[in-house]
């Protein structure tokens, strides 16, 4: 009888050890945190925290489209910025809609660039929205970012 009492104690140790090796691991299950941002960046995003239909679509070859775009993101950069053309043509713009192109500056931390005519437009941060790390929003910021939640959040459509 011992040997079945064992054989069913390395059982159960080998069976706890998975679960909260799962566990510890689940936001970066396999690749999903590093390579995976990069590959599941394209696509067309909505705005999910604002007041309007806010749309950024990401291409494969590196451009995008955003339209009615948050004015907060996009104008109003530090003195001596270029400024967009959208942002000269109404000095007060609610929301813009502009092209360029869209780079990953750190796959690991899942940081986007979006730029414009060799002008930075914003950078959206990868926000988990889960646990297990399944999807995730992009999150800008319109000021500092030691602030708890991104000031406009965009879900894949």
């Amino acid at each position: 009888m011992p040997s079945r009492s064992r054989a069913l104690a390395v059982l159960m140790i080998a069976s706890t050890s998975m679960v909260l090796s799962a566990c510890a691991g689940a936001p970066f299950v396999g690749d999903r945190s590093a390579e995976a941002f990069a590959e599941r960046l394209p696509g067309t995003w909505i705005e999910s925290s604002g007041d309007g239909p806010a749309v950024l679509v990401l291409s494969e070859d590196g451009t995008f489209e955003a339209h009615d775009l948050p004015a907060a993101l996009a104008c109003g950069g530090s003195a001596g910025d270029p400024e967009l053309e959208a942002c000269r043509a109404d000095p007060r713009p609610s929301s813009i809609s502009t092209d360029g192109t869209w780079s990953v500056l750190d796959e690991e931390q899942g940081m986007l660039e979006l730029d414009v005519d060799g002008r930075l437009l914003a950078v959206g941060y990868r926000d988990f929205d889960g646990f297990f790390a399944e999807s995730f929003s992009l999150g800008f910021y319109t000021g500092a970012l030691d602030v708890r939640e991104p000031d406009h959040v965009f879900s894949r459509r």
